[in-house]
């Protein structure tokens, strides 16, 4: 019997035997020319440290760099998702018209000191509203769809597109913020070509960690394009059938233009593990357990879940659902048809779960990557309202740690430990795959689809450079692959030359912070890491309204910068030193009421980097009197 990398060998042997195995040539270019160098795309350059620069005043936004039509057929570029992990969104423009695939979101680093999320920067789309065709969405991950909200009412609520369980998704983001009513909203079946404006557009099915995740090909009067979305060739998934191999080979016989294809795991080796293996330890650890059973994992991996119920029937175990993201999505699944699970199985934590002998539960919970107001670590804790850890709990964390994430993970097992429970994580045992493919994965991708350029995607740039690397061992020249970053513009024209646009769209952080959303994103960022690294520091003046001079002495405030035997030295160093700068300036004449606070804040900023190698946030504020 053929394990799963010798059948898809064997796939691809058979399709790569219907390829070419020459490069394949450019549409317009003479068989046996050579191909046209196309130049190396240009790296961002590094931002610079922090310099004072004066007081945070409101300035006027620097204008947004809005690309002019011109006479090419086809142009596309991403506005996020090709430099970080999420905040996915790219854009076809077609004969003028726009079509937008995904509308995601990007989970903080942390250096993001108290944001909550960024989304990305549509201001390129101001003034060109109307001729937005379509957005596409490819599957219900946050990533891909948790920026609906924000910005479908700035783009003025064009149609929307995608398959069953992520249009639910969709319009769960959408009633929480009651947009439901203004939006169009369009369930689309796999396979089934839809006529939006000039394009034709096809959902294909792929296998992801969320059920009805999908590839989408539009097919425009100059080609198609084929975008993956988040994919792996998963050949025994769980409750629901694997990718459409006949569907992707036979748009690689009807020559694809383009492929923009995910490079998650580009840098891994081989083929992304099934999800039926996941499921095989889960049985195990569940048959094993005498008591009950906690298990963290995210709350849209529902064929995860659907793994956790059906063991949990299997072994006559109840299962409880902790966090309310769990709880939605859960809702979501079972009202579809995507979860399965006998009547009164699934329940909601409560105080009468206490009556279920230790033995009969199971508790699935948020809290995976050590999110400090997620169930797990208030669990660990002990200020969960319903759930306390006890001696012989076995706490399953059914997930891999995501970057930047494992101190906070360590923490909450940490705590789980002290209070008796047994954990299990990912490190020991297999608990978690990815839903994204490796290496073997992309090459059956490509193998299959067979386009004529390649576009990597959805990564960090040494992972696009990687998929980059892997494609060219299929006889790719540099010139048919396009490492774009976020604002870049591929031009294809009608006659099938492409070029890299010189134009280039000015994209800003647009970060999500409590109710409120800022278009200066790393400007806010930046301050708060000066605030949290050097602190702040407030000079009050009163001064005459007439001839500006002063009243007395400034007053001081400071914050996280000046503490013990030394501020009393310091805070007379600054009040003098900042009477000094002002009145130097009123000398000569400077009444501006900016100039005056750039001259104070330079001459303090000047002090702190002598005197204590710091440069806090300085606050000149004046009062006139």
């Amino acid at each position: 019997m053929k394990t799963v990398g010798q059948w898809l060998q064997s796939v691809a042997a058979q399709v790569s035997a219907e390829t070419p195995q020459q490069p394949i040539p450019l549409q317009g270019q003479p068989e046996g020319a050579p191909p046209p160098k196309s130049p190396l795309p240009s790296s961002p350059a590094p931002r610079p440290p922090f310099q004072y620069r004066g007081p945070r005043q409101p300035q006027q936004q620097r204008k947004p760099f809005i690309p002019q039509q011109r006479a090419c057929a086809l142009r596309v570029y991403p506005l996020g998702g090709f430099e970080q992990i999420g905040r996915n969104c790219f854009a076809i423009e077609v004969d003028g018209g726009i079509y937008i695939i995904d509308l995601g979101l990007q989970f903080p680093d942390e250096d993001m000191l108290g944001i909550d999320y960024l989304i990305p920067d549509i201001s390129s789309f101001r003034g060109k509203e109307n001729r937005i065709k379509a957005i596409l969405f490819t599957h219900g991950h946050l990533d891909h769809i948790g920026a609906v909200q924000h910005l479908l009412p700035q783009l003025h609520f064009p149609p929307c597109y995608g398959t069953k369980l992520t249009m639910a998704f969709v319009r769960k983001r959408l009633d929480e913020e009651k947009l439901t009513s203004k939006a169009n909203l369009n369930i689309v079946p796999y396979n089934k070509r839809i006529r939006i404006g000039k394009v034709e557009v096809e959902f294909l099915k792929v296998t992801h960690s969320i059920p009805d995740s999908a590839a989408i090909a539009i097919h425009t009067p100059y080609g198609t394009i084929v975008h993956t979305g988040d994919f792996k060739f998963d050949l025994t998934p769980v409750s629901e059938p694997p990718a459409d191999f006949y569907k992707l080979a036979e748009l690689g016989n009807r020559n694809v233009l383009a492929i923009i294809a995910d490079s998650t795991n580009a840098t891994k080796p081989g083929y992304a593990k099934s999800e039926a293996e996941i499921s095989q330890t889960l049985h195990e650890l569940i048959r094993d357990a005498k008591g009950r059973i906690i298990i963290s994992t995210f709350s849209s991996l529902l064929n995860r879940i659907q793994q956790i119920v059906d063991h949990a029937k299997d072994f006559n175990r109840k299962v409880f659902i902790s966090g309310r993201s769990m709880e939605t999505n859960i809702e979501i699944a079972q009202n579809l048809g995507y979860l399965k699970a006998p009547r009164g199985l699934i329940r909601k934590v409560s105080p009468g779960m206490d009556k279920v002998p230790d033995n009969e539960v199971i508790i699935i919970t948020t809290g995976s990557q050590g999110e400090e107001m997620a169930g797990l670590a208030r669990i660990g804790l002990g200020t969960h309202r319903h759930i306390a850890v006890k001696k012989g709990d076995t706490v399953i964390l059914s997930s891999n740690p995501i970057t930047g994430n494992e101190r906070a993970i360590a923490k909450v097992i940490n705590n789980l430990h002290l209070k008796g429970a047994s954990v299990k994580t990912n490190a020991e045992l297999a608990l978690h795959t990815t839903g994204h493919g490796h290496q073997n994965d992309l090459l059956l991708m490509h193998r299959l689809v067979r386009a004529r350029h390649i576009i990597p995607a959805h990564g960090e740039p040494h992972m696009r450079s990687v998929h980059a690397d892997i494609v060219k061992t299929l006889g790719y020249e540099e010139n048919q692959i396009h490492s774009l970053v976020n604002g870049e513009i591929l031009e294809f024209e009608a006659n099938g030359s492409v070029r890299k646009s010189k134009q280039k769209i000015f994209l800003q952080d647009v970060i999500i912070d409590g109710y409120g959303s800022a278009g200066e994103g790393r400007r806010v960022l930046d301050d708060r890491k000066v605030m949290s690294s050097s602190g702040v520091l407030v000079v009050v003046f009163r001064v005459y309204a007439s001839s500006k001079r002063p009243v007395g002495d400034p007053d001081v405030l400071s914050r996280g910068l000046i503490y013990g035997s030394e501020q009393t030295q310091i805070t007379h160093d600054v009040i003098e030193t900042s009477k000094k700068a002002y009145e130097e300036a009123i000398s000569r004449g400077e009444t501006d009421r900016k100039e005056l606070k750039r001259t104070i804040g330079g001459a303090l900023s000047r002090y702190f980097n002598r005197k204590l190698d710091r440069e806090p946030m300085v606050i000149p504020i004046f009062i006139e009197v």
